[in-house]
């Protein structure tokens, strides 16, 4: 990322000493044969931290993108041993929107077995300052520990 950013290789890993990163194990019942018009199993989100790695079930299916300039839903689909990775919401902050977080959702398809997944969620130290990497006001600073937890507790979340 650092290298993408035009950044030295390392610039990250001062933030990265302890970081506050989470792996969850996804578990989404099968559907029904029929669902509901506009039935979701995860409502549109986009993650907090800096970044997520999902590893997907093999064949599974409803994990859909909203492409930002179209406003458009996008199915999601990952070849076997794949991985999908999103950009987070600090990360989008850190970058001054150079990058921004992915909207996303998990929708329900009718006779959709079982679905799993593994996500790696991605979070700096619990210390680390966050401020937009190209010197702008864009936001401002955030420390990552506090910035996630506000988040976890904010109404509405």
């Amino acid at each position: 990322m650092a290298v993408a950013l035009h950044l030295p290789e390392n610039h990250f890993d001062a933030y990265l000493t302890v970081p506050v990163s989470a792996l969850r194990a996804l578990h989404y019942p099968a559907t029904p044969p029929s669902t509901l018009p506009g039935q979701q199993r995860a409502g549109a989100h986009t993650d907090y931290g800096s970044l997520t790695i999902l590893l997907p079930q093999p064949g599974s299916r409803g994990l859909e993108i909203r492409d930002p300039r179209s406003g458009d839903w996008i199915e999601v689909t990952a070849p076997p041993g794949t991985f999908v990775v999103n950009i987070g919401d600090l990360m989008a902050r850190w970058t001054a929107d150079r990058w921004v977080s992915t909207l996303h959702r998990v929708v329900a398809i009718p006779g959709q077995p079982a679905r799993q997944s593994l996500a790696f969620f991605h979070q700096p130290d619990w210390e680390a300052e966050i401020v937009p990497l190209d010197g702008s006001s864009a936001y401002p600073p955030v420390r990552s520990g506090p910035y996630l937890r506000a988040k976890f507790t904010s109404p509405g979340t």
